[in-house]
Formats: C-alpha cells, sequence, structure tokens
C-alpha cells in the first residue's frame, strides 16, 4: 500500500508538471488577443477575423490550459499548427447566442464584437470555433490560422487608466481569480460616486458564500473610467446612447437587461489589466442587469442590496441557470428536448449527470414544491423561463430570489474557482 500511495503521488505529480511544461513549451508570458465579429440569424452563423494583437502579460491559469467543462452555447480550440496538438480551449457564450433566440432574429441577420484571448503562442496556430448543435453537441463552423510572425505587440490607445486594488489576496495573479470592475456612467463629476461604489460592490461581493468563504483566492481590482455623460442610457431619452463604451438597458427589447455590443473598445480599456471575469458596473439606482457566462456582467448600484451582482455574476462566472420561469424578455425556452448544458438546470433527460447523486433517496422526483422538501435537494419544476419540463435543485436559491446560493450551484462555483486557482 506505501508503494501505491507513492507511485500515484508521482503520476499526480507529474501531471502537474506535464500542464506547466506544455505552457512553457508552447507558450509566452503574454496575450494573444482575437477580435472578430460574431454574425447570422437562426440556423445560419459566421465569422470574420477583425484584428489579432498581442499584449503584456497573461493573468490566467497556466495549469487548466483545455476546458473540460462542457458547459456555454460556444467552444474555441487552439492547435499547435504543425503538429494539429490542441495546446488550448476555452467554453463561453455570447449576446449573438441569445440574438438567435430573439424573434427578429428568423429574418435578419445580426452582427456581434466578440473576443477571445489566450497565452501568447511560440509557433503558428490554428483556431477553431464551435457553436452546439440541435442535438447539444459541437458543432465547428468555423477554422483561421494565426501566423505569429505578422501579430504586433501593442500598448492600448486610451490613456492608461488607473488600477484601484479593491481586494488582492496575492499578486500571484496566475492562481487567483482576477475580476476587474468597469465603471460605466459615471462622469469627472463622480469621481467620489465611482470609487465608493466600486468598495461597495467588493463588499457586495464577500458578503455571499462561497465567495465569503474563498477570498483568499481572489482579486478584485477596479479602473478608473469616466464616460460621457453621467447615467446609463436605454430607459431616459435624455441620455445619448452613443458612447465609447455602449453600455445600455432595454438589450432586445428586454427594459431592465442591460448589455453593451462595444466588446473591443471594452477589451481595449482594460488590457493593462490582470483579469479573468469583467464586472461592469452601472451608475444607476434602476433595477437591472445581465450576465452572459465567460462574457461579462452588468449591474445597477444598489446602495443596499448586492443580490442582481451576484445573481448576474453567477451566469458569467459559473455558468449557472436561471432558476425561475416568468421573465420579459422575448426569447423561446431552452430546447426540453435533450439535457441543458447548464449544471443547476435540467431536463431529466440525463439526470445523472447533474446533481441526482446529491438527492436523499426519500426525495421524490420530480419534487413537490412543500414546506415538507423546502430545504431539500430534488428536482422542483420551473426553471430557465418556463414553467413546465425544466428543473431546479432547490425550492428557492440566488439564481431564482435573494436567497442564498444552493448547495448545487456553491458546488459549480467552489469548482469554477477552483479552476483558476488550483
Amino acid at each position: 500500500m506505501k508503494h501505491l500511495i507513492i507511485a500515484l503521488f508521482v503520476v499526480i505529480s507529474s501531471m502537474g508538471f506535464a500542464q506547466n511544461q506544455d505552457f512553457d513549451t508552447y507558450f509566452q508570458d503574454n496575450t494573444l488577443n482575437i477580435l472578430y465579429y460574431h454574425s447570422g440569424r437562426v440556423g445560419i452563423e459566421y465569422y470574420n477575423i477583425e484584428q489579432t494583437y498581442g499584449t503584456k502579460g497573461w493573468a490566467g491559469t497556466k495549469t487548466k490550459l483545455l476546458d473540460q467543462t462542457n458547459l456555454g452555447a460556444h467552444r474555441v480550440e487552439v492547435y499547435a499548427a504543425n503538429t494539429q496538438k490542441i495546446i488550448y480551449s476555452r467554453n463561453h457564450c455570447s449576446l449573438f447566442e441569445e440574438w438567435q433566440t430573439t424573434p427578429e432574429a428568423r429574418n435578419s441577420c445580426g452582427n456581434f464584437e466578440e473576443v477571445i484571448r489566450f497565452p501568447y503562442p511560440k509557433q503558428d496556430v490554428d483556431i477553431a470555433f464551435f457553436s452546439r448543435d440541435s442535438l447539444g453537441g459541437w458543432l465547428e463552423v468555423y477554422r483561421h490560422r494565426v501566423e505569429m510572425r505578422d501579430v504586433a505587440m501593442i500598448q492600448s490607445s486610451q490613456t492608461k487608466s488607473k488600477i484601484y486594488p479593491l481586494s488582492i489576496s496575492s499578486s500571484e495573479i496566475n492562481r487567483k481569480l482576477d475580476i476587474v470592475i468597469v465603471p460605466s456612467g459615471y462622469t469627472q463629476m463622480d469621481s467620489l460616486k465611482m470609487i465608493s461604489d466600486m468598495n461597495l460592490f467588493t463588499k457586495f461581493f464577500f458578503s455571499k458564500a462561497p465567495f465569503s468563504d474563498l477570498k483568499d483566492k481572489i482579486n478584485i481590482r477596479g479602473i478608473c473610467y469616466f464616460s460621457e455623460q453621467t447615467g446609463v442610457p436605454g430607459l431616459d431619452s435624455s441620455i445619448n446612447p452613443n458612447t465609447f463604451l455602449g453600455v445600455g438597458y432595454n438589450t432586445f427589447g428586454s427594459k431592465r437587461y442591460i448589455m453593451t455590443p462595444n466588446l473591443f473598445n471594452l477589451h481595449e480599456l482594460i488590457m493593462d489589466v490582470p483579469y479573468d471575469q469583467i464586472v461592469i458596473m452601472c451608475n444607476s439606482e434602476v433595477y437591472g442587469g445581465g450576465g452572459i457566462f465567460n462574457f461579462y456582467a452588468t449591474s445597477y448600484v444598489n446602495p443596499k442590496n448586492g443580490f442582481v451582482l451576484i445573481h448576474e455574476f453567477g451566469h458569467s462566472f459559473a455558468g449557472l441557470g436561471d432558476e425561475y420561469s416568468e421573465n420579459d424578455i422575448e426569447v423561446e425556452g431552452a430546447a426540453q428536448s435533450i439535457e441543458p448544458w447548464q449544471r443547476n438546470v435540467t431536463s431529466l433527460k440525463d439526470f445523472s449527470k447533474k446533481w441526482q447523486d446529491m438527492i436523499q433517496d426519500s426525495v421524490p422526483i420530480p419534487t413537490p414544491q412543500t414546506k415538507e422538501y423546502e430545504d431539500k435537494i430534488g428536482a422542483y419544476e420551473g426553471a430557465a423561463y418556463v414553467s413546465k419540463g425544466f428543473y431546479r435543485p432547490f425550492q428557492n436559491c440566488l439564481m431564482r430570489s435573494d436567497k442564498p446560493f444552493c448547495p448545487v450551484c456553491t458546488k459549480e462555483i467552489i469548482k469554477m474557482i477552483d479552476f483558476y486557482t488550483e
């Protein structure tokens, strides 16, 4: 037994070393940025590369180079061009994917900016773009070769923004979850409020478990950026929507949905900041926000409550789905004939891959929404914007209402934090 334990330790240590060795073999400690347009309508999508450039430093993990979460609506895979060995991958969602679910997308095309970032390759690479097919599998949509001799290292054309270290657990950025808070709708006249709101957002982040329990694994920074005007457009006609960041309410006709299509400008603004996740802090007290997995999160500022901020970050960071069944956005519910990719929503088609193993034998499936099962993990009908056919793990959770995260969502958040930090 002693020899077996030693052997296992050697194998595990070698696996960890191999991951680090792969980074040093294939990548420099810089970032390759790919700016592209994601276009199309229902059933059709296109990619068009707009710009490719390098920036100094790599803030992401150097050990989790391959994304094996199977989350998200899209996937990017990076291959060494000479061997076709996959050397990096990441999953994400997009504003384009949400556009495809709107009635307008049935007859007209949308065109959306997107940005992918990965460690700077030492050799030419092929990038493959995938989207989910109707059965939930991955379909390759586009492939593009990057010849590294043509890639230039650049600096931001924006005046270098001041960085506020709001909560720094360590300068070891490759082993921390690095969050950047980007202010929107603050002018120089609002500078004191901007700093105060950043500190408030940081306080809110660590007011909820499991983030409060894992503060030593998380860095939060803010940047000093002043908008052209005070406030967030979309609901107030006196606020000009044509801003550099482009953040606004009323996305896709949903009044409280705050998004920005200006991804190129957003990423240029934070070029000098180490970040894994982006939170856009909106200078408004009108309820609203949004979150797209590995894209960004937005939230209005409520001085008394951080529910929207943490809820939207649950989407953008951990890929958690909404657990409510009412929504004012004109989108179609997710396909109920397959198992959704979100870990906290199930159609019961392949429930064994979700949280089935966390349910007590005495709890029936589906689970009645009664007081008897109020604090028990089960399968409660009503989730992902529909009242029938989709199930959530808890009667009430932060992904449904202003309650703590349920055990299933908590588990998924911890796994994702570990992905960035271990």
